[in-house]
């Protein structure tokens, strides 16, 4: 296999050259138009534009140019309507694009652009963290969940765990297949976040054998089982481990604690406007559960404390894999708090900042909700690799500022104007404005012709 190239045509090749592999559901038919291939692109090139709108643009842009920007930017032959799309995908499992974020991890990988999102010696953060993309009381499919209400009220939705690596270092998040959290067959109970983690640390052994990868999660996940599945399938882990959900480990540690055993360590950070004390607690070996056999995990806290009024600012704590002195503490700590990064830049971007990740595209009645949150991702994965690996989009981002800038940008372009590649539209955006008084003579000459 070659080398992905992290440009923009080399990632639209990647996923162009999967959905090549796929064969069209549809039955043979004189009335077929539109191709899986273009339902597919077409798809993916709304959500990459952030704009359900693009390709209505485009077929307006072809009627006046005789070409468009679907076909120039995302190799569209035919542009389909939404609801063709719809109809067209609905019969496509997701599971076959998620060689692409592989594909696009390995690259990245032999590139070296994970070496900034490296901690703890050489371990990857990977936050493991659940999210609902879809509900409604009225319609369903095969891969809904069910919760029924005290009134007896049934809400079906789909959820998804959407595993992302992250780091202290940068705000950047890269995203991984997800793991759908869906009825599983032969299974008579409800699908839950921690079995789908467990199904995706299963998918991901070779990743784990391969480099140093530690896990993030919330509470949830500091149960034995899961601990032990993470140990097992090659991976560490952060894990939040809270007192109302462990009082074994707890009381293991107000016990060691009241004989002058817990380890501590003090420093002193300042935010710019105050200063504040970081005060750390830790301990090694200790009984996870009250039940043989018990897993020893290491645990920690960190308490956030304002210097000058003494007012509490932060308090969590968590278990780990592994083991904890003075320094390593503060790493772990800082790793385990960093896992907001999920909600915040992953989450919380797909669902406000153009991803719309919670909007309705199409539920559809059997794959069509989880192939288009993929490609969504996919999406989003691809502007993430670009401002990694591309100077030339990194370069436009940074003058434009805000993300919603730059997309009102690149959509009001290809509205009016066609460019014969995505490289074409960087170098015009990038081009430099002609000065003001050239633009003053045009402007009077026009004005006295």
């Amino acid at each position: 296999m070659t080398a992905l190239s992290l440009s923009f045509d080399g990632l639209l090749s990647t996923l162009q050259s999967s959905i090549g592999t796929l064969s069209d559901p549809r039955k043979p038919s004189n009335s077929r138009i539109y191709s899986l291939r273009d339902a597919m692109l077409g798809a993916f090139g709304a959500f990459y534009m952030q704009s359900s709108s693009f390709l209505d643009y485009q077929r307006h842009l072809d009627s006046r140019e005789g070409r468009n920007n679907a076909e120039s930017l995302f190799g569209l032959t035919q542009i389909p309507s939404l609801e063709q799309i719809r109809n067209i995908l609905d019969q496509v499992a997701a599971t076959n694009l998620f060689e692409i974020f592989d594909r696009i991890y390995q690259a990245l990988e032999h590139q070296g652009y994970l070496k900034s999102f490296e901690v703890l010696g050489s371990n990857l953060l990977v936050a493991l963290d659940g999210t609902e993309y879809y509900s409604s009381q009225s319609i369903s499919c095969p891969c809904c969940s069910t919760r029924t209400s005290r009134k007896g009220e049934v809400t079906y939705s789909h959820k998804a765990i959407l595993p992302v690596i992250v780091t202290p270092a940068q705000s950047a998040v890269i995203s991984l297949s997800p793991v759908f959290i869906a009825p599983q067959d032969g299974h008579a109970k409800q699908d839950c976040e921690q079995a789908a983690a467990k199904r995706w640390m299963g998918a991901h052994q070779p990743m784990a054998r391969a480099r140093s990868v530690t896990l993030l999660g919330d509470d949830l996940f500091s149960r034995q089982p899961m601990c032990e599945d993470a140990i097992s399938n090659g991976f560490n882990y952060i894990f939040v481990c809270l007192p109302e959900s462990h009082p074994t480990l707890y009381d293991w540690i107000a016990f060691n604690d009241a004989n002058g055993k817990l380890k501590t360590v003090k420093r002193t950070v300042s935010n710019g406007k105050t200063d504040e004390i970081w005060h750390y607690r830790y301990l090694n070996d200790v009984p996870l559960r009250a039940e043989d056999p018990s897993l020893s995990v290491n645990w920690c806290e960190l308490t956030v404390i304002r210097k000058s009024d003494g007012q509490r600012l932060y308090l969590n704590s968590w278990i780990t894999h592994h083991p904890l002195n003075g320094q390593r503490v503060i790493e772990v700590a800082t790793a385990g708090r960093c896992r907001w990064k999920t909600e915040n830049e992953n989450h919380n971007v797909l669902k406000t900042k153009g991803y719309h990740l919670e909007h309705n595209f199409g539920h559809g009645k059997q794959h069509l909700a989880t192939l288009l949150l993929t490609l969504n991702l996919l999406a989003f994965l691809f502007h993430t690799v670009l401002g990694l690996a591309d100077e030339r989009y990194q370069a436009i981002r940074q003058i434009r500022g805000t993300r919603q800038g730059f997309f009102q940008d690149i959509l009001a372009l290809t509205k009016y104007l066609y460019f014969d590649s995505w490289n074409a539209l960087l170098e015009f955006m990038l081009a430099p404005a002609p000065p003001k008084k050239a633009m003053r003579r045009r402007r009077s000459s026009r004005d006295t012709s």
